[in-house]
C-alpha cells in the first residue's frame, strides 16, 4: 500500500487534473473571499466556508473519477496484477493519497482566518472547529466519489454519476428547509450540506462531526469490500 501511495503521490506532479483542481478551487476560493470579505467588509469565515463545501463537491469528481483510468488501461492492469498487490492495497493507497490531498488544502485553509481578521473581528475557535467540519465532510465526499470510481469502469460515467449525487445532495439541503416536520429532518441530515449549517453560526454540532465520520468510514468500507471489483471488465 504504501508503495501505491508514493507513486500516486509522485503522479499528482504530472497529472493535469490536480492542476485544474488547485487552479478552479483557489480561484473560486478568491472570488468568495472578495464577494464576502472584501466587498461586503463580512469577517465570518464559517459563512464562506459553507459556500466553499459546494466549490469542493463540484471538483473532487475532477480526482476521483479518473483515479483508476490508468490501472484500467490493458498494459498497466495486467503488470500491476503481477506484482505483490492485492486490489486492496491498491486502492487503499491510492485513496490515501487523495485524502493527503484533502488534508492539505484543509491545512492552507487554517490561514484564511488570520487574513480574513483583517476585515473585522474572527472568531477563532469556532473559524478553526469549521475550518475541522469543513475536512470531515470533504472526507465523506471524497469517500462517495471514491466509492463511484470503483463502481464504474467508464471513468465519463463514474464522473457524471458522482456530479449526479452531488447536485441531488445539494437539492436536499436546500428542499429541507421547505419540508414539514420529519421529513425535514430527514432530508437534512441525508444532505450533508445542510448538516453544516450549525457551524455557519458558531454551534459545534457533535451530530454533524458524527454524520461525517460515519459516511467517510462506511463508503470506504464498501470500496474496500469492493476492490476485487477494480479489474472488471
Amino acid at each position: 500500500m504504501i508503495s501505491v501511495f508514493h507513486r500516486q503521490c509522485k503522479s499528482f506532479v504530472y497529472s493535469w487534473n490536480i492542476y485544474g483542481f488547485f487552479a478552479a478551487f483557489f480561484a473560486l476560493l478568491g472570488a468568495l473571499v472578495m464577494i464576502f470579505h472584501v466587498s461586503y467588509q463580512y469577517s465570518n469565515v464559517e459563512y464562506l466556508l459553507s459556500y466553499l463545501t459546494i466549490v469542493l463537491s463540484l471538483l473532487l469528481p475532477l480526482l476521483t473519477a479518473f483515479v483508476f483510468k490508468e490501472e484500467r488501461s490493458a498494459g498497466v492492469g495486467r503488470f500491476l496484477r503481477s506484482l505483490p498487490l492485492s486490489d486492496r492495497d491498491i486502492v487503499l493507497g491510492k485513496y490515501c493519497a487523495l485524502l493527503t490531498l484533502l488534508g492539505g488544502i484543509s491545512f492552507l485553509l487554517l490561514l484564511l482566518p488570520i487574513f480574513l481578521g483583517l476585515w473585522g473581528m474572527v472568531y477563532y475557535a469556532s473559524a478553526y472547529m469549521a475550518i475541522f467540519c469543513f475536512f470531515l465532510f470533504g472526507f465523506a465526499m471524497l469517500s462517495v466519489d471514491f466509492f463511484l470510481a470503483l463502481c464504474f469502469k467508464n471513468h465519463w460515467i463514474a464522473f457524471s454519476v458522482s456530479y449526479g449525487v452531488t447536485i441531488v445532495l445539494i437539492a436536499l439541503g436546500y428542499l429541507s428547509s421547505y419540508l414539514p416536520g420529519i421529513w425535514s429532518v430527514a432530508a437534512e441530515h441525508l444532505s450533508l450540506f445542510a448538516a453544516f449549517a450549525p457551524f455557519v453560526f458558531g454551534i459545534v454540532d457533535l451530530g454533524t462531526v458524527g454524520l461525517y465520520l460515519s459516511v467517510g468510514v462506511l463508503f470506504l468500507l464498501l470500496t474496500l469490500w469492493y476492490s476485487s471489483k477494480l479489474w472488471k471488465e
